[in-house]
């Protein structure tokens, strides 16, 4: 800082110097006219004048150029050079002052990048699926999970969501600042249940919207799950109380009357007894909704356990002249889950499938297994059934509920119970038409 202070006094000394010699020679100048001395010594006091304006004007005109192009090139982010010339003692000054211009530039453009590179890492690390866009419909932020989220590998514009899910793209852009909604939709052929939260900010004259989207799907399903399964727990205990006597009173008045007796008290104490038989049955069946034992993970070998599983179907593949088509890429694909608890839900798939094709004309039944664009592991069991009417779509997981005349509506609830405890998804795919399949995917 003291070479630059002594710099300017010393350019300050020549800039005085120039301008009282240029005064000296004008009063040299004036002086000779007016006294009308040798004509010589004005000619030569005004080729001085000339001389010293001339060079105080390029001077500035220099200075002023220089200073103009180092403007440009900070405007231009070009920290790399200075615009002062070498051995120009007069700007000395300000080559060592666009140095250290320059150089606090650098510093401040650093700690910005990494300032940057910093909130990018923290942004596209964190599990929320993040979606930051301007009025244009310009998308400025967007994580992995918001990438994974919508099954893209680009997110530029809220076109691209639009593209994938138009009622999704519609709900964020009508999404109140500092209001939250919950979205159902399906992405890819998998239903979810969106929480969408947004927040509203200027920034460089520009307003953006930031939205956060959570697929509390599995949330929703383990306390629905959890729901059903206190409330059976309810409905069995009062049911078994108030049955149970009814059942033992029914058969010991059924057995008191004898097997010859065709009364019409006989007849109706004999339809109690049947019938109570019936429903008691019918309740223990929802006992395994609500005591699923916990799993015990270890690695399972898919094509191995697949094979046992054909195995076990071969007599009911028979019965109906079905057709089972396995396919697993890769071979050694595994799965980390309980080995008994996954060949139960397969099992019960299998069994379903096979329902739905057996009155067809092509009794076909496939199991492909694979991994997804983000390497987990889906079992795909797929029919060539009439396929299940969307009206009825959305509630085939819901206990009690089912399409078959002697269904007890506990196959597929019980499955995708079993799936949750072992970390997978159990999710339903049909058309009308064109069979149904059904799509086991591991975390």
């Amino acid at each position: 800082m003291a070479s630059i202070a002594n710099k300017t006094i010393s350019n300050k000394v020549r800039t005085v110097l120039t301008v009282m010699l240029l005064l000296v020679t004008m009063f040299t100048l004036s002086y000779s006219v007016i006294r009308q001395l040798w004509p010589g010594l004005a000619v030569l006091s005004g080729a001085i004048v000339i001389v010293l304006t001339y060079r105080l004007i390029t001077r500035v005109d220099q200075s002023h150029e220089r200073f103009a192009q180092f403007i440009r090139n900070i405007a231009h982010n070009d920290f790399s050079t200075t615009t002062a010339l070498q051995g120009d003692h007069a700007t000395r000054d300000l080559l060592d002052a666009q140095k250290v211009l320059i150089e606090k530039y650098r510093q401040l453009k650093a700690e910005r990048s990494a300032q940057h590179e910093y909130l990018s890492m923290v942004i596209e690390h964190v599990d929320t699926a993040l979606l930051c866009f301007d009025d244009s419909g310009k998308v400025v932020i967007s994580n992995r999970a918001a990438r994974q989220l919508l099954q893209t590998a680009v997110i530029i514009n809220m076109v691209a969501v639009d593209r994938e899910n138009g009622k999704l793209g519609e709900e964020i852009r009508e999404l109140k600042p500092g209001k939250s909604t919950l979205v159902k939709t399906e992405i890819g052929g998998d239903s979810m249940q969106l929480l969408l939260a947004a927040r509203e900010f200027r920034l460089l004259g520009k307003e953006h919207k930031l939205v956060s989207l959570q697929n509390v799907q599995s949330a929703v399903d383990e306390t629905e799950m959890a729901s059903w399964q206190k409330l059976i727990k309810v409905l069995t205990h009062e049911i078994m109380n108030s049955m149970t006597p009814i059942v033992s009173l029914s058969t010991h008045l059924e057995k008191n009357l004898g097997p010859d007796d065709e009364s019409d008290i006989a007849k109706s104490v004999k339809s109690i007894a049947s019938r109570s038989q019936g429903l008691l049955s019918f309740v223990n069946s929802y006992r395994s909704l609500s005591g699923l034992p916990k799993p015990t993970s270890t690695e399972i070998l898919v094509s191995g356990m697949l094979e046992r599983i054909e195995t076990l179907m071969q007599d009911r593949l028979q019965e109906i002249n079905a057709t089972l088509l396995i396919s697993v890429t890769p071979n050694d694909l595994c799965v980390q889950a309980d080995t008994h608890q996954v060949e139960q839900i397969l099992l019960n798939l299998l069994h379903n499938a096979l329902d739905a094709v057996e009155k067809e004309p092509v009794r076909q039944v496939s199991i492909e297994c694979s991994l997804d664009q983000y390497q987990r592991a889906v079992i795909q069991i797929s029919d060539t059934g009439k396929g299940i009417p969307p009206s009825q779509l959305p509630d085939i997981f819901t206990p009690f509920f089912t399409t078959k005349e002697k269904g007890t509506g506990v196959g597929l609830s019980l499955s995708r119970q079993l799936a949750h405890q072992n970390q997978a998804t159990l999710i339903a795919r049909s058309e009308v038409g064109h069979g149904s399949t059904f799509l086991l995917t591991f975390s």
